[in-house]
């Protein structure tokens, strides 16, 4: 069975960091998470939940586009810090780079509210047997 978008559940760094979907597909993911409350103390967007938006949103999209019967996990993590986020969200858009049946390359797009935008990441996530089968 491939899974739809509404089986993907949110794990508790997502309920957390307050991940909030737009769009969720096989051609994209758009998610965002609030500024406040994920800073650091010089009051900027912190460079590590740019990294969760990354991983969070390029998972998704590989789950999505996962073979029957087999589950997405992460393999490598690229993030570019590109520049400060003080607004009050950041937005993340992931699109395929590349699919195979063993792999999808992801790159990831972050935004502040104003579109500016503050980050650049890309994600592998190789598909592999659903545990418990």
């Amino acid at each position: 069975m491939k899974y739809l978008a509404s089986e993907i559940n949110d794990g508790e760094l997502a309920a957390h960091l307050g991940v909030k979907l737009i769009t969720v597909s096989e051609t994209e993911v758009v998610e965002s998470i609030p500024t406040r409350g994920n800073v650091q103390p010089f009051g900027v967007l912190h460079g590590g939940a740019n990294a969760f938006l990354v991983e969070d949103a390029a998972s998704r999209l590989a789950l999505l586009n996962a073979p029957e019967g087999r589950i997405a996990v992460g393999t490598e993590l690229n993030i570019s810090q590109l520049a400060p986020n003080m607004t009050d969200a950041a937005i993340a858009r992931a699109e395929t780079i590349r699919a195979s049946s063993s792999s999808l390359v992801a790159s990831v797009e972050i935004t502040d509210s104003n579109g500016v935008l503050t980050a650049l990441g890309r994600m592998t996530c190789v598909f592999i047997q659903k545990p418990g089968r």
